[in-house]
């Protein structure tokens, strides 16, 4: 059955509705309104797969280890008693939702392969096939993996047992056949990471966008080119990108959390242009600003009258 664990921070909370579809399988919806939490990672021969459904994720395993999920991505991490001991999550927003899975691998391998032979699906697979000689990826989940992954997300709070083991048991054999691209493992020495992590956060409160990037390069020390290679290793994209989807994401969070008007919420993440900020809005979320709002209320609203009965 499921069960509800309210954790404390400070003023915010974070809450987890708990779903065990088989055992060693932990399936958690999980919801944010805290700016972050320690979390230790000291047992062997775990997994840990998150998925993001709205707002913003920044796990921090160490100073150069960095996975950053927005709406639609995923990542993975092993529990192997040495890497990412100590883990810093971290929610640049104060809100995030999403899926946690913590699987216990040698206790659902067992189960999944005497009660669901057929689907043939082995976590050592998914582990290799994802994971590689790594530890920890993060990236798109892909269309197929994240529409089975909103799907859990939304089936959860309807408490259906045969319907969250299909979902999970489909997930896996999905991430089992699934090949993550390469990614770069080049050195970055701590003093460059904790810089172009001050400039991150620097420019993401810089809303009215004044400090140029060869601005910024200059007055640290380096070059724009500098700037760019290392912000790109360290977040993955561009700092173009970066900025864009950020500023989308916290209007999204505001869109959701206030009944401000829609132009209001543009200019306090940073937009300009209503016009501009509409397109890029319907490009990012397949819907526009005011449509978005709707859709929210409408879950919730569905979510909270299947808890009352």
């Amino acid at each position: 059955m499921t069960q509800t664990r309210s954790v404390s921070w400070q003023d915010d909370k974070i809450k987890m509705a708990v779903y065990e579809p088989f055992p060693g399988v932990q399936v958690m919806k999980v919801s944010v309104r805290a700016p972050g939490f320690i979390e230790e990672r000291r047992k062997s021969n775990r997994l840990e797969i998150n998925f993001c459904v709205s707002g913003r994720f920044e796990c921090e395993f160490t100073k150069r280890d960095i996975a950053i999920l927005k709406p639609g991505d995923m990542a993975i991490s092993l529990f192997d008693g040495e890497n990412g001991i100590n883990s810093y999550s971290r929610f640049p927003m104060d809100f995030y939702e999403g899926i946690s899975i913590l699987l216990d691998c040698d206790i659902a391998e067992e189960w999944l392969k005497e009660h669901l032979e057929v689907f043939d699906i082995h976590l050592q697979i998914l582990r290799e096939r994802l994971l590689e000689a790594h530890w920890y990826w993060a990236g798109e989940a892909g269309t197929r993996c994240e529409h089975v992954f909103r799907e859990l997300y939304d089936s959860i709070a309807y408490e259906e047992t045969a319907y969250i083991r299909l979902k999970t048991a489909e997930l896996f054999l999905l991430l089992c056949r699934s090949v993550q691209p390469q990614r770069e493992n080049g050195y970055l020495p701590g003093g460059q990471v904790e810089l172009v992590k001050h400039i991150r956060d620097h420019m993401i409160t810089d809303s009215e966008g004044y400090s140029s990037t060869e601005q910024l390069a200059r007055e640290h020390g380096m070059t724009s080119a500098q700037l760019q290679k290392l912000f790109r290793e360290i977040y993955g994209m561009p700092i173009y990108r970066y900025l864009k989807e950020y500023r989308l994401e916290r209007a999204a969070v505001e869109l959701i959390n206030t009944s401000n008007p829609v132009m209001e919420v543009a200019l306090n993440a940073g937009f300009t242009n209503a016009s501009k900020f509409s397109e890029g809005f319907r490009k990012r979320y397949k819907m526009t600003p005011t449509a978005y709002r709707k859709q929210y209320n409408l879950n919730r609203k569905r979510d909270s009258s299947v808890k009352m009965e």
